[in-house]
């Protein structure tokens, strides 16, 4: 194991072993195809098109890796950390063009099943609604859950709805988000590893990326790109949060709403602590 905690969601580390490996790579397929008893894939080849993370130029690239079997699946993995607007369309609209790829002459039935899975680090649907970390999507009637075709497959696991439990009740999708997710101590990891062989590969892998140091360096400018994209995601919603203050503080005024109650309305509304709601009324009343 490395001998810092490395970040494995971090896009280098993830085309590191994800892109390289394939049994690694179809050992954690064949995790999300587990539950519904479908076709375990028993091979798988890459198709890489995507940019390595040494080659970002501060500008948002979409990592991810596809790979088509030999019987013509293909499998598209995308690893998403920050929240991202329209997750769930924009996972679609690859899915589609991985798709659609028939050649002149072919017919629709020549069309092969394709699968996207979406590994994110943060929560795209409302937990208390939909509580399981794993979602799978297809094309049903509303009325009847008849199944159009088994051929469209769009895989969300959210990592931040992982909840930890003892390895030997672990099914192997749980402990792919356990390896994943940064609240997994070492010693369950080493547990985990011992019990699933390709967890404990990809963290061999882990061992000789961090010792190089062009591997290090792809490392830590993966980091600071994804550090950068969270402080502006951050910086966004203060400044539209602020917008709002200040337009909810103008509206109430105008509607000789005196000031401790504008103050408790913001509490309400933002969240706010009390010292800090009144601190925005004074100053913008």
């Amino acid at each position: 194991m490395a001998d810092f905690r490395i970040n494995r969601t971090n896009d280098a580390v993830f085309k590191a072993i994800f892109a390289k490996y394939p049994k690694i790579t179809l050992a954690l397929i064949n995790a999300f195809l587990e539950f519904q008893g479908t076709e375990q894939l028993t091979d798988i080849e890459f198709i890489d098109r995507e940019l390595d993370p040494d080659e970002y130029e501060g500008k948002e690239s979409r990592l991810d890796i596809l790979g088509r079997t030999a019987s013509g699946t293909k499998v598209n993995i995308e690893m998403q950390v920050n929240a991202v607007l329209a997750m769930g369309e924009r996972s679609l609209f690859y899915w589609a063009r991985n798709y659609a790829d028939l050649k002149r002459g072919e017919k629709y039935d020549q069309l092969n099943r394709t699968i996207a899975i979406n590994i994110l680090g943060f929560n795209l649907f409302d937990e208390a609604k939909y509580p399981d970390m794993h979602s799978c999507f297809g094309i049903y009637d509303i009325k009847t859950k008849c199944q159009l075709t088994d051929k469209l497959e769009i895989h969300f696991l959210e990592l931040l709805k992982f909840k930890s439990k003892s390895v030997k009740d672990m099914t192997r999708m749980e402990k792919w988000a356990a390896y994943f997710s940064p609240a997994t101590t070492d010693e369950e990891l080493a547990e985990i590893a011992a019990s699933e062989e390709a967890i404990r590969e990809a963290m061999e892998v882990e061992d000789v990326f961090t010792i190089d140091e062009v591997a290090k360096r792809s490392y830590e400018k993966a980091e600071k790109f994804r550090r950068d994209q969270a402080a502006q995601l951050e910086y966004a919603e203060k400044k539209g949060e602020e917008k709002g203050i200040k337009a909810m503080i103008i509206t109430l005024k105008e509607l000789n709403v005196d000031k401790a109650t504008t103050a408790d309305k913001l509490m309400a509304r933002f969240g706010l602590q009390p010292k800090v709601a009144q601190g925005y009324v004074e100053a913008n009343w």
